[in-house]
């Protein structure tokens, strides 16, 4: 499995930017969501202290003032 983190300017119907997140693996998916590994299969909204942890797996901030993100789980 791999991730895709999309982002959204505030109110955008389009992401303007999306890039591969190779420092995740599905544990810390699971742990950052909050879903058991076996069921991370759709997008997900980051948000709050999701930002904070994700920066701390991955080391790629967040600026949630500005964008909205999300995290999307794809088959290999």
């Amino acid at each position: 499995m791999r991730f895709l983190i999309s982002r959204y300017a505030n109110g955008a119907d389009t992401p303007d930017s999306v890039a591969d997140v190779f420092a995740l693996s599905v544990d810390d998916a699971s742990e950052l969501l909050g879903i058991p590994p076996a069921r991370i299969t759709d997008v997900y909204p980051l948000k709050g202290a999701q930002a904070e942890a994700f920066r701390r797996l991955t080391g790629i901030g967040l600026d949630l003032d500005r964008y909205e993100y999300f995290l999307e789980a794809e088959a290999d």
